[in-house]
């Protein structure tokens, strides 16, 4: 179940960035047949919470598997020669409730440092990341791509606090459109086996948003079936309700090639 926590605020910047962002080739690359790469994964993700004035609400990867009521995470990406053009888009659906212990600041110097709190707790989060990627560099074991793209974020967060003193209801929208650029490849150690990594920065109407990613993969034939960790992170410029919201946990995904 959630806990709360209290945080000192950190404090936020205005940065709002805008357009796309041109990748260029540092190194010719070799001429590839063309190549679309569908894949389904499942994230099991811990969601850490940061609200405005500090509160943290924490749920752990079990507690999000067990009251996930919907989810649905994948990724399309595309080689053409030099060039890669892809899409990654999750959506995932929790709600939990409990009994929880509330930090509070009093002013007298008896007061109580928490409350006990009854949490009614509901959050939505939608994810499209398009992007397009130009070959860096590649060898015999390399093969890196440097990448521009657009990534949008939908958190819908509903949460209900009750104590003896009355309830309190927050429901809140945050609509995040960030340009991203970073690096996306993979290690070959075998024909079989490798080691696929991303890494990207967003900016935009968020202060900064991170994305970071490893894996082992594993492939026979058209398929394969990939064990990794993936961590994401948004820290927002302008919302009522939300300051920071940290993504992460293990992923398996199975791909198919065609």
């Amino acid at each position: 179940m959630p806990l709360a926590t209290s945080r000192i605020p950190a404090s936020t910047t205005t940065c709002l960035l805008g357009g796309t962002v041109l990748c260029l080739a540092l190194a010719t690359p070799q001429a590839q047949a063309d190549e679309t790469t569908a894949s389904l994964y499942l994230w099991g993700t811990d969601v850490d919470q940061t609200l405005e004035g500090g509160t943290r609400l924490e749920t752990s990867r079990q507690t999000v598997m067990e009251n996930l009521e919907f989810g649905l995470m994948g990724t399309l990406v595309h080689r053409r020669g030099p060039w890669l053009y892809g899409f990654d888009g999750l959506y995932a659906d929790i709600g939990k409730d409990g009994d929880v212990d509330v930090p509070v600041e009093s002013e007298e110097p008896d007061g109580p440092d928490a409350i006990e709190a009854a949490l009614d707790f509901t959050t939505r989060t939608t994810m499209a990341h398009a992007f397009v990627g130009h070959e860096w560099y590649r060898d015999a074991n390399w093969s890196v791509y440097g990448t521009g793209g657009i990534r949008y974020t939908r958190f819908d967060t509903d949460l209900t606090v009750e104590t003896d003193d009355g309830a309190r209801r927050f429901d809140t929208e945050d609509n995040l459109t960030d340009a991203t650029f970073g690096l996306r490849g993979h290690y070959s150690f075998t024909p079989r086996w490798s080691t696929p990594f991303i890494v990207d920065v967003g900016t935009g109407s968020t202060e900064i948003s991170l994305q970071a990613f490893t894996a082992a993969e594993y492939a026979w034939g058209a398929s394969s079936v990939t064990a990794g960790y993936r961590y994401m992170k948004w820290r927002l410029d302008d919302s009522d309700f939300l300051e920071e919201v940290i993504y992460e946990g293990p992923v398996v995904a199975y791909s198919y090639r065609f």
